[in-house]
């Protein structure tokens, strides 16, 4: 069974809950993949080359040097997972190719957007019908915590 969580973000914003996702991801041994589109792909390597140097991860971007050494990938090819993720992180709307490996994912979206809301709705309604997945729903609260929808 697959584990899918939505989670619609509130002021926070996206890198810092993706970043919050990402440590608690690789402190429980797991790798991640990071699925989004061009030029969002090379700005959230951007942002994890560039946040806290205490808590800094290797990663690389698509086609980039390095894969045997890292445990976080990035990529704008859905259908590619060069180090073999179980978790899978969806951004910006993006559909993996194929669930194949893959335990856990996180579709994270901007719950002040009326398109990424939508798109997220429509999103659950398709992955709800397929077999062996199981969803969760969280939103981000105004004291920036998490509530559990569904």
């Amino acid at each position: 069974m697959q584990q899918i969580d939505f989670y619609q973000i509130g002021q926070a914003g996206l890198e810092p809950v993706l970043l919050m996702l990402l440590k608690k991801t690789l402190a429980a041994k797991k790798k991640a993949l990071i699925l989004c589109p061009m030029p969002a792909a090379s700005a959230i390597d951007d942002a994890l080359w560039s946040h806290d140097a205490d808590s800094w991860f290797a990663h690389g971007l698509d086609n980039a040097d390095g894969v045997e050494h890292c445990n976080v990938w990035i990529s704008s090819d859905m259908a590619a997972n060069p180090i073999r993720a179980e978790f899978l992180f969806l951004l910006h709307g993006s559909v993996p190719a194929t669930w194949d490996g893959i335990a856990r994912s996180f579709y994270l979206f901007d719950g002040r957007s009326d398109a990424q809301l939508q798109q997220a709705r429509d999103q659950w309604k398709e992955w709800q019908g397929l077999a062996n997945n199981k969803l969760g729903y969280f939103s981000q609260n105004p004291q920036g915590g998490w509530d559990k929808m569904a």
